[in-house]
């Protein structure tokens, strides 16, 4: 989900009188002045930066369920002594509120996580006004959008400051995609995007600052397809995990949530299991936008449990893939993480113009246009037939392998930057 941080209430420009605008012509201008604001931030801070031998690392988390992007990073920039490394946790944003929410389970898995006590906290507590975020050479952020952050914390506040760094919380599903906006990009100093596509598609939208030095949009391996390459484990053909969509906006959306609950809760699985992972916001937006009420969730809570439907409680979904054989999916970018598994997916399909990343494994997939389809193919795969299994081998061998030790070569651009730029200072 995205939301512009652009749009203004301008209505008339003055040049040799008024003239009125629609809005997509004052947007435009808008985005363009934004553009050159963060574009002079991002020069000065470049000019300004600070080297002291140490290469201070922050990193802004809010969502247990998006960490996998980023942990890995983390977790080797904290055993290296040449980093100094910190966690910033944001509560929870509160989609049917429009509001941060007060802190709850986040707080405390991210506590757990951090390995070396430098642990911030964005609100509601004594050192959350005392952040200087001016303080840290490189700030990663977990999600491309503005609006779920508390003021200091947006990313116009934090260019300049800051070199923001960012590893894309999803990867498109669709080539016009809104997980790369504007508003957000602009700001960006180091993009460690998911394929080659992005990176280009990046470079060239902001062609002038990245000509210059002060943006780089690069392709050195996505850390999610890292450790899914790892999964080693064989393919037992008997767990399965159905992974629902949470809109059906048809911007962001594609679930059958609605069309596929009952015909599952229906189907023999025999001695083979289901277990279900909505999406973190799929109950919240199918109450807000009246697609279900809490009663029917509720009696299909009761429902999977009278039939051992699990629902998923791991937060890190990597965990999840250790012990699942069979995906079922809507658009989502689970699909290219649990590809690289080399275990089988059911795709769900929704009418999109796919991306490239998509497009690249989409041989590698069983495509289910309906009920039937899944039907088929769950029968099939739980029979272990399996017949596009080299077709998938196949895929990641030619695709997929550079991601290996993706982690490794982000934090050695990051030192790369770091100290190239101590030296021409």
């Amino acid at each position: 989900m995205s939301r512009s941080d652009d749009r203004f209430p301008l209505k008339k420009l003055f040049k040799k009188g008024w003239y009125w605008f629609n809005s997509k012509t004052v947007y435009k201008v808008q985005s363009c002045l934004n553009d050159r604001k963060a574009a002079s931030a991002l020069t000065q801070w470049k000019k300004t930066q600070r080297h002291d031998g140490t290469i201070k690392c922050c990193f802004i988390v809010q969502m247990p369920e998006l960490w996998n992007k980023q942990q890995k990073v983390y977790q080797k920039m904290t055993s290296d002594k040449r980093f100094e490394v910190w966690l910033l946790i944001v509560p929870q944003y509160r989609i049917d509120l429009g509001k941060l929410d007060d802190y709850g389970s986040e707080r405390e898995y991210f506590e757990a996580e951090c390995r070396n006590g430098n642990v911030l906290y964005a609100v509601g507590d004594k050192n959350s006004s005392e952040i200087d975020i001016s303080r840290f050479d490189y700030v990663f952020y977990q999600r491309p959008y503005d609006w779920y952050l508390p003021e200091e914390l947006k990313s116009n506040n934090v260019a300049g400051k800051a070199g923001i760094c960012y590893i894309p919380y999803a990867t498109p599903e669709m080539r016009k995609t809104v997980i790369y906006p504007q508003s957000f990009f602009r700001n960006i100093y180091i993009g460690f995007m998911e394929d080659e596509y992005a990176s280009e598609f990046n470079t060239k939208r902001f062609k002038k600052t990245c000509s210059t030095g002060v943006q780089h949009f690069l392709n050195v391996g996505y850390p999610p397809f890292e450790a899914c390459l790892a999964l080693k484990e064989e393919c037992l053909y008997k767990n399965v995990l159905w992974t629902p969509r949470w809109s059906y906006d048809p911007v962001v959306g594609g679930s059958h949530f609605v069309e596929y609950v009952d015909p599952l809760l229906e189907y023999d699985f025999g001695d083979a299991e289901l277990c279900v992972r909505p999406h973190p916001m799929m109950w919240q937006e199918f109450i807000r936008t009246g697609k279900m009420t809490q009663k029917q969730i509720d009696d299909i809570f009761i429902a999977w449990e009278k039939h051992g439907i699990t629902q998923d409680s791991n937060k890190d979904i990597i965990e999840t893939f250790r012990k699942t054989d069979i995906l079922i999916s809507d658009n989502s970018s689970i699909i290219p993480m649990f590809f690289m598994t080399g275990k089988p997916v059911i795709y769900c399909e929704f009418a999109i113009d796919f991306g490239s990343l998509f497009r690249t494994v989409m041989p590698g997939m069983y495509i289910a246009r309906n009920w039937q389809d899944v039907k088929k193919y769950l029968d099939q795969l739980l029979a272990h037939e399996d017949p596009l299994l080299n077709v998938r081998k196949e895929i990641i061998n030619k695709h997929f392998n550079m991601h290996d030790h993706a982690a490794d070569h982000i934090i050695k651009t990051i030192m790369d930057d770091y100290y190239q730029a101590e030296m021409e200072k």
